[in-house]
């Protein structure tokens, strides 16, 4: 009976620091509303092994987010609260509103958790196993509770560094350098991050971005 007294006590000790730390970089990640810089995306191929490989600028702010893919093929893609745009090479635009899909709508959601730094949303829809060391990087691994996210995508991994408190656990001044995405096929697709900015306000053709005509 003490020894299980003894581990359950150990069990709810470490449940809550786990959630302190995560609430701490997530704290971190939210005081910036505006997040730019460039990004490498590489997409590998479960059959085959092949990995394709692009590279871009991106913004992540309380409107949105934009992945503005400037090689090997310009195009864009859009998110914000209720739709999803691509913007192809020739210019051509299409918009598919996320009322009517529920895993655009799901997806959606889930970006915009991870990038406001929204950690009870995060804990609401994922399994979160988080981890930090003394060399000051972090990650945590998402696993979707929701059939429908799961169905696309099987496991969401983010990675950065992290400052910390003087004589305190909590992480201060975080930051995200990669998102990795394990989709349900096998199929992997992972954003390193450089360069990031946190400028207050976007400028008035980012902001014009988001505006959906």
């Amino acid at each position: 009976m003490k020894k299980t007294l003894i581990f359950t006590f150990i069990l709810f000790l470490s449940t809550i620091l786990f959630s302190q730390t995560l609430e701490s970089v997530c704290s971190s990640l939210a005081e910036h509303p505006n997040t730019t810089g460039d990004f490498i995306q590489t997409k590998t191929i479960l059959t085959n092994g092949r990995k394709l490989k692009s590279n871009g600028k991106f913004i992540l702010s309380t409107l949105g987010i934009l992945w503005q893919t400037e090689k090997p093929f310009p195009s864009s893609l859009i998110l914000t609260e209720d739709s999803m745009i691509q913007i192809a090479a020739n210019g051509n635009k299409s918009v598919m509103s996320g009322k009517d899909n529920q895993i655009f709508a799901n997806i959606s959601d889930t970006l915009r958790s991870v990038f406001n730094g929204d950690a009870e949303k995060l804990q609401e829809n994922f399994k979160c196993d988080f981890s930090n060391d003394k060399d000051g990087l972090w990650k945590v691994e998402l696993t979707p509770k929701d059939s429908t996210i799961a169905a696309v995508m099987s496991t969401l991994i983010l990675s950065g560094n992290y400052k910390g408190a003087d004589g305190s656990d909590k992480i201060l001044e975080a930051t995200l350098n990669s998102l990795e995405m394990i989709e349900a096929s096998g199929n992997t697709i992972t954003y390193e991050f450089s360069n990031q900015k946190y400028p207050k306000e976007l400028s008035a053709d980012e902001k014009q971005i988001f505006v959906i005509e």
